[in-house]
């Protein structure tokens, strides 16, 4: 997959936020085109059924609200992209999750910050979503740790992700095992000739967590410094859910730790 169009979520309140900075800079690492989402969704609670005048009055001062706070955050945006970035806006009074989920027709992939509902963006995307972490104002993917489990969701997240496996300087794939150790090995050595086979070099550790820790491939992120986790996200059997849905949820959030997800 080659990266031809990138879209970001902006934050209403916070549109120099760590993922617009971080989006920045991966479409001028790729030349790609930059999409700026921003969205709000006015209140919809405005007192008893009595109140319908009212109602209405506070709605349409909301509405002029929000109206006027997208145009600014367009205009701080459009600010922030240097002029070597081609990039557009977009701005929607809705839910900013459904807002970008509606325009990821037009991105390769999605960028979001720790504000986003992460998991609900991943599931209704139909597209991979770099949930990028805190403090992470500059796109770097030098390291990268790859979640593997031989599942649809990771071998898609894997396959997504090529773009940046390609450029970093250190691969590790992950499994955490399940009590077959010899399939498992046998599983990421296929996994790493595939990668091989498209030019990424890279190595492979089976660990191993008698307890059930769901943070298992967190703390392996950790330890090996990656500046990115690719991972599937949400299996499809229960067990699997149960397993590796656990570990999603708990690297959403792990709010400092950037992650590339495909579902």
């Amino acid at each position: 997959m080659d990266i031809r169009s990138i879209a970001v979520a902006v934050d209403f309140d916070e549109t120099k936020s760590d993922a617009t900075r971080y989006a920045i800079d991966l479409a001028r690492s790729f030349n790609a085109k930059l999409i700026g989402v921003g969205a709000h969704a006015p209140t919809m609670a405005y007192g008893g059924p009595d109140n319908g005048a009212t109602a209405l009055e506070y709605y349409t001062l909301e509405r002029t609200e929000i109206d006027a706070r997208l145009k600014q955050a367009g205009e701080e945006f459009r600010a922030l992209v240097p002029a070597s970035v081609s990039s557009e806006w977009r701005a929607y009074v809705a839910d900013p999750t459904q807002s970008i989920i509606s325009i990821a027709r037009l991105a390769d992939i999605i960028v979001a910050g720790s504000r986003m509902a992460t998991g609900e963006l991943v599931v209704g995307a139909g597209r991979p979503v770099l949930a990028v972490g805190e403090g992470k104002s500059g796109f770097a993917a030098d390291r990268i740790l790859i979640g593997w489990k031989d599942t649809r969701e990771a071998r898609r997240a894997v396959a997504d992700a090529l773009p940046f496996l390609k450029r970093a300087k250190d691969v590790v794939a992950v499994t955490i095992s399940e009590g077959e150790p010899a399939l498992e090995k046998e599983n990421l050595d296929d996994l790493l000739a595939w990668l091989h086979q498209h030019e990424v070099s890279a190595r492979s550790e089976v660990l191993f967590n008698k307890d059930g820790h769901v943070d298992m491939l967190e703390s392996a992120a950790r330890a090996h410094a990656a500046d990115l986790v690719v991972a599937g996200a949400y299996g499809h059997t229960r067990m699997r859910e149960w397993l590796f849905g656990g570990m999603t949820r708990n690297l959403i959030e792990a709010s400092n730790i950037t992650c590339f997800f495909s579902n």
